[in-house]
């Protein structure tokens, strides 16, 4: 891959790599910081969560390894875990957080044109159909993948960046000038913080932009059946305990804000009560969530700073699924 579009076929990018020595580049006035701090960016993850797995090696790699499906409290808390110590932690405490992201992609890697060989999908409006599917066609013969790969890990940096951006300037207020490009070169530190190679990262918004416009409009994404599932579990996901009312307003916000070229590729359409609650949910964010108290964005913060780092994280999961 480069700055501007989709891999080439015969292309084999580079891997992630961590620079051990590296300081977190997130300082107390960073944009990025405050962005990610608004409650309401977390509504976006289905969001970014259906443009990751558009991909279809991310997707492989959800299917193949993932344990959303099955124990998804577990999942959500290690994400939320991982993400607001990246972001709101010193540097021992992100660089801490990277190796362990770094730690579980070394166990995910496969290949697309091997068969499915987990239990079948509980409860998708559509099968998966990973075992007669045929291997990628974008990547040639290359049809493995690897959580490490640098193209893959710019792809989900690239919907991270999109989906907060738009949530923070549709829910909270437009960035003041400036701040658009305080904002992008935040993350494009943090993506380097984290392993991306500088030449995989897009250079400035315009560059962003035409890259994300170049993903989008190839045929890379949403193509695959694997892909399909995937959006439509993380849409329509049903676990006994998870509550419905939860997964509903994430649905609705994430079809209502993605780009309608990846709604047509995916087939998503929303039924007329899920449109209708859409909107409205969209106009009272709009209208409320900006006077919300101030104290709102601490809450990030107030969790880093809270967080016993003595206490296993396998102990904190452990004694959250007892609560639930």
């Amino acid at each position: 891959m480069n700055a501007t579009g989709p891999p080439e076929p015969s292309a084999r990018p580079p891997l992630g790599a961590l620079d051990p020595s590296a300081p977190t580049p997130l300082g107390r006035h960073s944009v990025l910081r405050r962005v990610v701090a608004e409650p309401v960016t977390a509504l976006m993850i289905q969001r970014a969560l259906v443009m990751d797995v558009a991909h279809p090696k991310v997707a492989a790699g959800v299917e193949d390894h993932s344990e959303f499906r099955s124990r998804p409290w577990r999942r959500a808390w290690i994400t939320m875990d991982v993400a607001l110590r990246l972001v709101f932690g010193p540097t021992p405490t992100a660089r801490a957080a990277a190796r362990q992201i770094y730690a579980t992609h070394d166990h995910i890697h496969g290949d697309l044109s091997l068969p499915l060989e987990s239990a079948p999908l509980e409860s998708a409006p559509l099968e998966s159909a990973r075992a007669a599917s045929d291997p990628s066609e974008p990547f040639g013969s290359d049809t493995s993948y690897t959580a490490h790969d640098a193209s893959l890990l710019t792809w989900v940096w690239a919907t991270l960046v999109d989906s907060a951006e738009v949530a923070y300037t549709r829910w909270v207020g437009p960035f003041s000038p400036g701040e658009a490009d305080a904002y992008y070169a935040d993350m494009v530190a943090f993506g380097r913080f984290v392993g991306i190679p500088a030449d995989l990262l897009p250079a400035d918004r315009q560059a962003f932009a035409a890259y994300l416009d170049a993903m989008i409009d190839s045929g890379l994404l949403g193509t695959g059946d694997v892909s399909r599932t995937l959006v439509r579990h993380i849409l329509w996901f049903e676990h006994r305990r998870v509550p419905p009312p939860i997964v509903r307003v994430g649905r609705v916000l994430a079809v209502t804000t993605l780009d309608p070229r990846l709604r047509r590729r995916l087939d998503l359409r929303l039924d007329d009560d899920d449109d209708r609650f859409g909107r409205r949910l969209d106009e009272i964010l709009r209208t409320y969530y900006p006077r919300l108290p101030r104290a709102r964005a601490a809450l990030p913060m107030l969790y880093v700073l809270a967080r016993r780092p003595t206490i296993g994280l396998s102990r904190r999961i452990d004694s959250l699924r007892r609560l639930i």
